[in-house]
């Protein structure tokens, strides 16, 4: 920062270092409770519900067997049941959360909440009233690049 002047890249900086702060404290896989494997196979049957083992495997990018082995494991946790002979099949297995694998997605997005919200009261009414059209600007504008035609789907 120069006098007043602050580039775009500077400030890009800077909440780049808020993100690692926050994972850092709010992640479960930087947390020791999850492997990264697990954590992303739980956000992916949040996002779209029951999934066959191949399926759930495809969309991770791994092997079915490293899925089948991390299901295994989140099923011990009580994170996630396993269904076998879905639609008469028994080679079929079909993974979804259970409740406690919901409640503890629910549990982990409140504690990110949280730190953010402890973080945000170290900043005055003035400038939470300043912040919060420029951040809702942001989101707005990271909305439009996602609507773009080379966003990922």
């Amino acid at each position: 920062m120069k006098g007043n002047t602050v580039t775009a890249e500077e400030v890009a900086d800077l909440l780049l270092e808020l993100a690692r702060h926050l994972r850092r404290r709010t992640h479960p896989v930087r947390r020791g409770e999850l492997t990264p494997e697990q954590f992303w196979l739980l956000k992916r049957l949040w996002l779209r519900g029951p999934l066959r083992i191949g399926e759930l495997a495809n969309e991770l990018g791994i092997t079915a067997g490293a899925a089948t082995v991390a299901c295994k494991r989140l099923e011990r946790a009580g994170f996630v049941q396993r269904a076998r002979g879905v639609g008469g099949d028994e080679r079929v297995v079909v993974v979804d959360l259970t409740s406690e694998g919901r409640e503890r997605l629910r549990e982990w997005q409140a504690r990110r909440r949280a730190f953010l919200v402890r973080l945000l009261e170290t900043l005055g009414p003035d400038e939470l009233a300043t912040l919060y059209p420029l951040l809702a600007r942001l989101l707005a504008a990271a909305e439009q690049e996602d609507t773009g035609a080379d966003a990922p789907r």
